[in-house]
């Protein structure tokens, strides 16, 4: 058996494409091959379904499961090749106790990916101990890249249309191509509210999920999610921080957002985040609190400022034009509202809370964190 003669048993015309066909020349070439299938993955829905197999039955075509429930699928899911000369006690899932119960003793897996990402999980099982697993996913990857279009052509990914909005294109354009090359996704990147709202509005411009940071171009992310409710789309939100901070938090937290994540939990965290949307799950955050936002106000916020500079009270007077008694005052309303009590403190409790970045940013209205357990 060659892989040119799988890929000549596969059939795009027929309504199986040969996979069948092709899966039972591939079983015939491989050495102790008792039972060979193969398993669409849906790495947005964390699942897999069967679609093709040769030799011993096990699962009926069609059937679906999570990945979570069967090892030989969920390690070439996450993209490697799974090796298991004889199953030992960490083969223990759901699947893998019932694969074990129908006498079989060893088995290998190899992902099948288009594009670069996994499309399915071409597997061996056997009822041999001690199997040779090597040559058996050689045989395997061999075969593989033929199935794996043709498995992609049989089982097209519906793309989840996401919405990435950052003023940075370069940060725009890294995160659409993390979520592009990891999940069914087509990401469209909107550098300013403008363009964003623009395609909301415009006709088949759906949108299944939005990615934002806490702040865009000068804009809160409560007030810019506002103006795209507005334009048309009710999708859900997902605030990838670009620092993390309790402020950045709050702002996601009282913006509506759906789910919470910081650019320096590295890319993993965006795309589950992501994925966790697009299977209906929040993550990151808590329910909204009740009751108004407090906020420093514009004079708060410039003491702040000038406390962190080190200023002195008679020259923060000056500087705002204003009585050296009245920045006091200012400064007591500070303290309060960061449960401090001397400018020391204010000033590392603004800076552990995220709000000296958002005062160095331009903002002079910032919203007091709200403290959360996440």
């Amino acid at each position: 058996m060659t892989s040119a003669s799988v890929a000549d048993a596969l059939d795009p015309q027929a309504p199986d494409g040969g996979l069948p066909d092709a899966l039972a020349l591939l079983r015939a070439a491989v050495p102790d091959a008792d039972r060979i299938s193969l398993h669409a993955v849906d790495p947005l829905r964390r699942s897999f379904r069967v679609i093709a197999g040769a030799g011993a039955d096990l699962l009926a075509n069609g059937t679906e499961l999570p990945l979570e429930t069967s090892t030989q699928v969920l390690v070439p899911a996450d993209g490697r090749v799974f090796r298991s000369p004889r199953f030992g006690d960490d083969f223990d899932r759901v699947l893998d106790r019932l694969v074990y119960d129908m006498g079989f003793r060893s088995g290998c897996s190899v992902p099948l990916l288009v594009s670069g990402r996994v499309v399915a999980a071409l597997c061996v099982s056997s009822r041999v101990r001690d199997l040779d697993c090597d040559p058996v996913a050689a045989a395997l990857d061999a075969a593989g890249a033929s199935i794996g279009p043709a498995v992609a052509a049989q089982t097209p990914a519906e793309a989840i249309r996401v919405l990435v909005c950052h003023e940075d294109p370069l940060v725009a354009e890294g995160m659409a191509r993390i979520l592009e090359h990891a999940l069914a996704v087509e990401a469209k990147v909107c550098t300013s509210p403008e363009d964003a709202q623009h395609h909301c509005e415009q006709a088949g411009g759906r949108v299944d999920t939005i990615v934002c940071d806490s702040f865009f171009c000068d804009g809160r992310v409560h007030s810019f999610l506002r103006e795209l409710r507005i334009a048309g789309t009710s999708a859900p939100a997902l605030v990838v921080a670009s620092s993390d901070s309790p402020l950045g938090r709050s702002l996601a937290l009282r913006s509506g957002a759906a789910a919470y994540a910081a650019r320096g939990d590295g890319p993993a965290a965006i795309v589950d985040a992501v994925r966790n949307l697009a299977a209906g799950q929040t993550s990151g955050l808590a329910a909204p609190p009740d009751g108004p936002e407090e906020h420093l106000t514009p004079q708060e916020a410039r003491v702040l400022l000038a406390l962190e500079r080190g200023l002195r009270f008679k020259q923060i007077a000056l500087d705002m034009r204003i009585s050296e008694t009245t920045a006091k005052g200012y400064a007591r309303n500070l303290f309060a509202k960061l449960g401090v009590h001397s400018r020391g403190e204010a000033v590392y409790e603004a800076g552990r809370l995220g709000m000296l970045e958002f005062l160095r940013g331009g903002v002079r209205t910032v919203p007091m964190p709200v403290q959360t357990d996440g």
